[in-house]
């Protein structure tokens, strides 16, 4: 990167022009580098070449910030060192931007990402790259992609996210085609005052998802002219679900109204036949919690399903004395690896799962021959896993069927023994990634497993979950309860609307 040294000139200020494309977005004090400039001169050159397209003019290679503080100034001719027009002026101006010494400010994050984008844009590797200006290999590309989005660059430069949970932000816009969502959640991030970790943007960004889709699914019945069923409504007594099959015509013809309890479940209710009896008001607000927990506890699990995979590809994640005990846990509860397992296995190992095309059959001859070969494929990659992913992995796939059921509230209750019996593996679950994971439950998660357990007449013995150590707190933002870790950066995780 090192070039020969060029001419030293001094030039007259109005023919020196700043590179358009110049990644540095943060000038920092010009003022008082202006005031320098003045009172001490100026101590180093400016780098410029021959402009291109202004006769006799000049552009700048290097020394952006001094060029705008000698404007400041009121200088007319600046020292500069001038050299040969480079053959690639971008990756000129792209590795002189990122070379600045110690002696002078350096790039900010959106700077730096827009200039290691430049550089991939010119054709060089994430290995020249990371030899090169000394940064992680694997950084180079996440940090490059946060040049397009400002926002989110700011919300890493300030600490707020890191890298990995930047790149899921930046793929909601991509996953979704929503740009509104993707804003939204942004929005949200620039209004916490605490750093959020990958769990906790993942259940933001899911939770969002979520309210869309129910957004979504009830302009399109109230377009068509069906009508919400509201709270007083629901519980009053004169109206019930009805199972009936009809077309959404047929119900609103019929005078039932909707309720869009989950993304993608649509209740219809109608008006009831008989007079049932009045709802108490604890009756009413034990309904509507488990109501709303069945459309928010889909989010949790998928927030949770996140957590326990970066759990798997983190190598360091667990101590060697962590894994062992997990490992003496799940080896006396193993069992054969079912279909819904290995779909499990397939998202840890990121090799999707071989599914059934147009009119195939889950058991035709050629959906048998790829996951026969998937099968081959993934057993080489989970070898390749070092012994705790391994034991975090197969610890997962025990909890599989709870984890299949963990969407909906019936999966906490433990009221009979065949509900406790089903409850038990999640129980369990629950208290490994509680204990080794440093897992925190969400709000809705212990509310489904205290109403659960509060509705447990019989007192199953050894299926309640013994919670983080930590605060209860109520948070005055929302108003809700949170348990809370006792290093927790912010009082509510759930909305950090407030201190408790």
């Amino acid at each position: 990167m090192s070039q020969k040294p060029g001419q030293l000139k001094m030039l007259p200020i109005n023919a020196i022009h700043p590179d358009p494309k110049n990644p540095r977005t943060d000038m920092g004090d010009i003022d008082q580098l202006a005031h320098e400039l003045k009172s001490v001169g100026q101590m180093d050159a400016i780098t410029v070449y021959p402009h291109p397209e202004r006769e006799s003019d000049y552009k700048i290679q290097g020394g952006h910030r001094r060029h705008a503080a000698a404007l400041r100034a009121g200088l007319t001719e600046l020292k500069c060192e001038v050299v040969p027009a480079p053959a690639n002026a971008d990756m000129a101006l792209f590795t002189e931007a990122l070379s600045t010494g110690t002696n002078h400010l350096p790039l900010d994050h959106l700077g730096q990402s827009q200039a290691l984008q430049g550089l991939l844009t010119e054709g060089k590797t994430e290995a020249w790259i990371a030899k090169n200006f000394n940064i992680d290999k694997a950084e180079v590309k996440p940090r490059a992609r946060l040049a397009s989005q400002p926002k989110v660059a700011k919300l890493h430069e300030r600490g707020t996210i890191d890298l990995l949970t930047a790149a899921d932000i930046l793929d909601v816009e991509t996953e979704t085609g929503d740009g509104s969502l993707f804003e939204s959640v942004v929005d949200d991030l620039e209004s916490s005052r605490w750093k959020q970790d990958q769990h906790d943007v993942t259940r933001l960004i899911e939770q969002k998802k979520a309210n869309a889709k129910r957004n979504v699914l009830r302009v399109e019945l109230t377009g068509q002219g069906a009508v919400e069923i509201d709270s007083e409504n629901r519980y009053s007594g004169r109206w019930s679900k009805t199972d009936a099959v009809l077309s959404v015509e047929e119900h609103i013809a019929a005078g039932h109204q909707f309720d869009v309890s989950t993304p993608e479940t649509v209740n219809w209710w109608a008006k009831a036949k008989m007079k049932a009896k009045q709802v108490s008001p604890e009756r009413k607000a034990e309904l509507e919690l488990v109501r709303r927990l069945n459309g928010t506890l889909p989010t949790s699990k998928v927030a949770r399903q996140q957590f326990v995979v970066s759990k798997i590809q983190d190598k360091k994640a667990l101590s060697d004395a962590e894994d062992r005990e997990l490992f003496a846990d799940v080896v006396f509860a193993s069992d054969s690896l079912t279909e819904a397992r290995k779909r499990l296995v397939a998202q840890a190992i990121n090799l999707p799962y071989p599914e059934p095309e147009g009119d195939e059959s889950e058991y035709s001859e050629p959906v048998r021959t790829r996951r026969s070969i998937w099968e081959e494929q993934a057993f080489e990659l989970v070898y390749k896993m070092t012994l705790g992913q391994q034991v975090r992995l197969y610890a997962w796939l025990q909890a599989a069927d709870a984890e299949d059921m963990s969407h909906k509230f019936n999966l906490y209750q433990r009221d009979s023994w065949e509900k406790a019996a089903r409850w038990k593996p999640m129980a369990t679950w629950y208290q490994r990634l509680i204990k080794l994971f440093g897992y925190i439950p969400d709000r809705d998660e212990v509310d489904a497993m205290r109403l659960a357990a509060s509705q447990d007449q019989q007192g199953s013995q050894g299926l309640d979950v013994d919670l983080p150590v930590g605060a209860e707190v109520t948070c005055a933002g929302c108003g809700q309860h949170q348990v809370i870790a006792a290093d927790a950066s912010t009082p509510c995780p759930t909305c950090d609307g407030g201190d408790a």
